[in-house]
Formats: structure tokens, C-alpha cells, sequence
């Protein structure tokens, strides 16, 4: 969906993807540690231009750019979808970071912020492939609530994958958001030394 939400934090910010961003995109999504765990794409920048331009038409879905506040470097994907018809609940993923990226903490706080501050949810789940112990570990340490694994609930390519889900409540945000911005501003303090 074509839209305007820009959110602001200590050291990232979210801002609407474009078609511009396709070749950074598609490197995201090709690269090798990520196989298995997303549905694969034809590896063709065109595909990928197109995909973004499909998404641009869609109402109730938001995606974003992860990038450096300092100097607009992009750090990631993530993305708020499947809003349901009452506005009241939606799910949360197309989350992919740079290696050794800093933004995962504030990432999510910032998309946190856009579901229970700007767009007014109740509640925002996501499905995470119950292999990736890192993700899933991230989520429980957030304060999500694990609402159980979903047997089958993915294909990716030729094989069938279980999924973890997690959800939060706008009753339970003001916790998340507490954790996730000491570990926001954590990061960004490493960001800042690094820079000097």
C-alpha cells in the first residue's frame, strides 16, 4: 500500500519502500543464510520491481525500509500485513536485517509504534519459522506472548515447515516498548561510539 508513515528512533528509522529499493531487496532475500526460511523468489531484479509495485496497490499493507538515521544506509525489510476488516488485528514479518546489524530492537519498536500509536490495533501477531531459534528467542525475550507452533504452516519451495507464533496486545505494548527501547538506545550507543 502506498503510504507516508515514517517513523523516527534513537539511531533507525522505518520509511516506505519503493521500487527503488528492489536490488537491495532482492540481495536480502537470495542471501544464503536465509534459504529455508522465506519463500524463495526468481532471483530476477524485474520480478522483485514488480513484486514491489503489486505491493504499492494492495490496501492494509505496510512495508518498510530499516535504515540508519545518520546516513540513510538501509539495514533491512519489515513489513505490517493481512490487516484484518475491523482494523483490529494484523501480522507483522518480512523482517530481514544485514548481518550484523544493530536493528532488530528498534526495528520492531518502531513497528510497534506504527500498529498501537499511528494505526490504532489491538493486536499484531507473527509466524516465525520454528527453526529459526534466533527470531523465535527474540520474540519471547520482547515480551510477546507464544501462542503456540502451527504445524505445516509454510511452504518454502519443496518443503513444508512448521511456524512459531507470537503475539502482543496493545494491553501488553507498554511492556514490549519498555524493553525494546533499553535495547534500542543500547544499540544506538554502539552506533554513536562507532562513529566517532
Amino acid at each position: 500500500m502506498r503510504h507516508e508513515l515514517v517513523l523516527e528512533g534513537h539511531a533507525f528509522r522505518l520509511r516506505p519502500i519503493g521500487p527503488q529499493d528492489a536490488e537491495f531487496v532482492l540481495a536480502l532475500r537470495t542471501a544464503s543464510r536465509v534459504q529455508g526460511r522465506l519463500h524463495p523468489v526468481s532471483g530476477l531484479l524485474g520480478d522483485q520491481v514488480a513484486w514491489i509495485e503489486g505491493y504499492l496497490r494492495r490496501p492494509g499493507d505496510w512495508y518498510w525500509v530499516v535504515e540508519r538515521s545518520l546516513d540513510g544506509r538501509p539495514e533491512g525489510t519489515l513489513g505490517l500485513y493481512d490487516l484484518e476488516a475491523d482494523r483490529s488485528r494484523a501480522e507483522w514479518g518480512r523482517w530481514l536485517l544485514r548481518p550484523g546489524s544493530l536493528g532488530a530492537p528498534e526495528s520492531a519498536l518502531l513497528l510497534y509504534r506504527a500498529a498501537f500509536e499511528k494505526l490504532g490495533l489491538a493486536e499484531v501477531h507473527c509466524r516465525t519459522v520454528a527453526t529459526n531459534a534466533a527470531v523465535v528467542s527474540f520474540h519471547d525475550r520482547s515480551g510477546l506472548e507464544r501462542t503456540g507452533v502451527l504445524p505445516g504452516a509454510f511452504v518454502l519451495g519443496d518443503t513444508v515447515v512448521d511456524a512459531v507464533e507470537h503475539s502482543l496486545t496493545r494491553d501488553r505494548w507498554p511492556f514490549t516498548r519498555d524493553l525494546l527501547e533499553v535495547r534500542a538506545a543500547q544499540a544506538a550507543e554502539i552506533l554513536s561510539r562507532g562513529s566517532r
